[in-house]
């Protein structure tokens, strides 16, 4: 049996959005916090990937996003479809990414998972 690990590191930013159609809700501001998770074999050394690492690669990314406007990088900026711009933007840089949540709300999340 060939064990697999995985690690998670929390990243937050706030950005604005607005919906025109059947949401039809004017410009607002979250405050989204979201959490990277990797999974895989550890490697020689006895870990995954260093948390430093995607931690550093996190802050980057929430700072690309910090005070944006988010329906000037999607055309619909769902929570689902930032899940996966996170997911992705993190898979560029980690091959091991399995999942990415998003809590839009202290009650909304959206997850981004490889099968």
């Amino acid at each position: 049996m060939q064990k697999k690990f995985s690690i998670s590191v929390k990243s937050a930013f706030k950005a604005s959005h607005w919906h025109d159609k059947t949401l039809n809700e004017a410009a607002h501001t979250h405050h989204f916090k979201y959490r990277v998770t990797l999974e895989g074999p550890l490697n020689e050394e006895g870990y995954l990937v260093d948390f430093r690492r995607l931690e550093a690669a996190l802050k980057t990314l929430s700072a690309k996003l910090e005070g944006k406007d988010l329906n000037t990088i999607f055309k619909h900026p769902t929570a689902e479809k930032l899940a996966e711009y996170l997911f992705d933007a993190a898979a560029e840089q980690f091959k091991e990414v399995k999942e990415v949540a998003l809590q839009e709300t202290e009650d909304y999340y959206a997850v981004c998972r490889a099968d």
